[in-house]
């Protein structure tokens, strides 16, 4: 069949005009969206996850726009109102920081806040000798250290019962690592709730003393505790069973031809005791 001519030109000039109609319909789609976009307002989002108890530095937060409808309540609109607040709850990425997720002008961060989710402070008594020379300071990580009379062993026994716990506050609560004084009497800590039993009993028990742990060492070192037998190099007392405890007893009953009165004999031991019924 024979082409018809000029039908090459037909479809170039309405694939151009097609080209033309989708450049200028993407160009006008643009430009209604940037004219709705203009009327969005600026709100400060986390750049990045920011935990919380965390205190806010320029570089977590950023600006975005939304339209006023999904703007939440009570939202920041300046970075700078954020610089150094600090966080109540963590704060997703690119979420709306409003008012209510961090700390109030002026108001300071309860102890509550400090504590991770799942676990508890406590505190405990030191002095200059059982907290490190007053060292401690908010933030160091120790090992807990308890000497008590065993009751199985009556045996007075030192023993390391908790590592690596973070001291959470300590009564002169000063936040300059440098600072010449830290706990002078208590020591707050943050442990898991059933170990809030272990470290009052065994303060209840004898004496607690706390060991002062290097910024980045967390090993646990498994520690059977010391007693004073072996202070003098002597080996550990065994355990004792139902068995050694027990003096045996014997029981014998006197000669016919000897007795008057009926009579038993006991035998405990190396003791003898004659029983007359």
């Amino acid at each position: 069949m024979a082409r018809k001519s000029g039908a090459g030109g037909i479809i170039a000039a309405a694939l151009l005009v097609g080209v033309i109609t989708a450049v200028m319909l993407g160009s006008w789609l643009r430009s209604k969206e940037q004219g709705v976009k203009a009327n969005w307002l600026p709100v400060v989002v986390a750049a990045q996850e920011i935990p919380a108890r965390t205190k806010i530095t320029r570089e977590m937060v950023r600006i975005d726009h939304f339209p006023k409808e999904l703007i939440a309540e009570s939202v920041f609109t300046k970075p700078e109102e954020l610089e150094n607040r600090i966080t109540k709850e963590t704060i997703k990425p690119k979420e709306q920081i409003r008012k209510g997720d961090i700390l109030g002008v002026g108001e300071s961060a309860t102890l509550a806040l400090k504590v991770a989710d799942g676990m508890r402070a406590i505190a405990i008594s030191v002095d200059e000798v059982r907290g490190v020379g007053t060292a401690i300071q908010p933030g160091d990580h120790v090992d807990i250290i308890a000497t008590f009379q065993d009751q199985r062993t009556k045996q007075i026994t030192t023993k390391m019962i908790l590592q690596d716990v973070l001291v959470l506050f300590v009564d002169r609560a000063r936040t300059d690592a440098d600072a010449k004084q830290g706990a002078t009497s208590s020591v707050t800590l943050q442990v898991k709730p059933e170990q809030t039993e272990l470290v009052k009993a065994a303060e209840r028990s004898g004496t607690l003393n706390v060991t002062l742990r290097p910024v980045r060492d967390r090993e646990i070192i498994p520690s059977e505790g010391v007693t004073e037998r072996e202070l003098g190099g002597a080996q550990p007392l065994p355990e004792p069973t139902m068995q050694t405890d027990r003096t045996p007893v014997v029981i014998i009953p006197p000669s016919a031809a000897t007795r008057q009165k009926p009579e038993i004999t006991v035998i405990r031991g190396t003791a003898e005791q004659t029983i007359t019924p």
